[in-house]
């Protein structure tokens, strides 16, 4: 049976393939906790045998288990988000949530922590498609989704 990404070709899409290649390189997964409140996704994101429970912000309705290179890409793009945050505040903001809340601020923190430990194990965290394609739905993002 020929997958999706078996037919991709891999000059129009480096990004993809990128994308791939660190999925298969550190044995990258995604599973969902539990089913989504208020487009967000609580998850975990495995690199071998080492988990992290992480939320996903799912905006667009993209998220779906069995779609694992999507999945990697929301894990990575919720990790970038939470590193281009200049603070607390700023990330809540970004992500719609209430900055007074005491569980968001624990999460923060949390994932302050496993930032670091999934950087240390993979390196710079890269989602490697650009933000502009997508919040467009365009390019490599839509070719990933159609996979």
């Amino acid at each position: 049976m020929i997958s999706g990404l078996d037919k991709l070709d891999p000059m129009k899409y480096p990004e993809i393939n990128q994308l791939q290649a660190l999925q298969k390189q550190y044995g990258l997964k995604v599973s969902v906790r539990n089913a989504a409140f208020d487009r967000r996704i609580f998850a975990d994101f495995f690199i071998n045998n080492k988990s992290w429970a992480l939320y996903l912000d799912d905006e667009y309705n993209d998220f779906k288990e069995e779609k694992q290179l999507l999945a990697i890409f929301l894990v990575l793009r919720a990790l970038e988000d939470y590193k281009e945050a200049a603070d607390f505040t700023d990330w809540c903001q970004q992500n719609g949530l209430d900055a007074s809340s005491s569980d968001w601020l624990t999460y923060y923190k949390q994932l302050a922590q496993s930032y670091a430990e999934i950087e240390d194990t993979i390196g710079t965290i890269d989602s490697f498609i650009n933000s502009l394609d997508y919040q467009l739905r365009s390019g490599a993002f839509s070719e990933l989704v159609s996979l």
